[in-house]
């Protein structure tokens, strides 16, 4: 059963809602891959989960930049269902963490030698040690060129107030990791299900 509302919440968040199907990237195709196995020897992955590495790989920018989404809003939990994959955001936040994304991702390939940057975001600057409380953002492989790789945006953000843009993504497969979704979860690393991924583009801003 869970598998199957996971599935049909894919369905729902996600669906073709690029405008236009990414290029791929040094080899690995938007759609991304598994690791190929007995039982999946292509390592093809399920439309769902295509569908959703499409939009995690997006690689235009938005041209236009939804001002009802804010961090704060985002936070909150009876506002899960307000937002869309297809708005542009940008939000301002205390950058707790810059640290290496997922290992062995199906959006990259599950290759190691492309990544995400994951970033742990906050409201206060006190919660920056506080998990539960965590945003994530991503900067994906299309877009470390001109963001910087991990040492650079590390050494240029954590710690500080930033203000990032880029595309909402609700990243369904971590709903039982975020506190908005699963209150009682035991493995709670997020506040929300909902990611800015990919950044496009992010500045450093003074404190609020």
């Amino acid at each position: 059963m869970k598998r199957i509302l996971i599935v049909v919440s894919l369905l729902i968040l996600v669906g073709p809602l690029y405008a236009q199907k990414p290029a791929p990237f040094k080899g690995c195709a938007p759609e991304g891959n598994s690791k190929p196995t007995k039982a999946n020897p292509t390592g093809k992955l399920s439309k769902p989960k295509q569908d959703l590495n499409l939009l995690k790989n997006r690689d235009t920018e938005p041209t236009s930049i939804d001002d009802s989404v804010t961090l704060t809003a985002i936070m909150q939990p009876s506002n899960d269902s307000k937002f869309k994959p297809t708005q542009g955001a940008s939000i301002v936040g205390f950058v707790a963490h810059v640290k290496p994304g997922e290992p062995q991702e199906t959006c990259n390939c599950a290759r190691t030698d492309i990544a995400d940057i994951h970033i742990d975001v906050v409201l206060k600057a006190a919660d920056a040690q506080t998990s539960s409380k965590y945003m994530i953002v991503e900067i994906t492989p299309r877009y470390q060129d001109k963001l910087g790789d991990l040492a650079t945006v590390k050494a240029a953000i954590e710690g500080k107030w930033v203000k990032f843009t880029g595309w909402m993504l609700y990243d369904v497969v971590h709903k039982s990791n975020a506190k908005n979704t699963n209150p009682n979860g035991k493995a709670i690393w997020r506040a929300t299900a909902w990611e800015v991924h990919p950044i496009t583009a992010f500045d450093v801003v003074p404190a609020p």
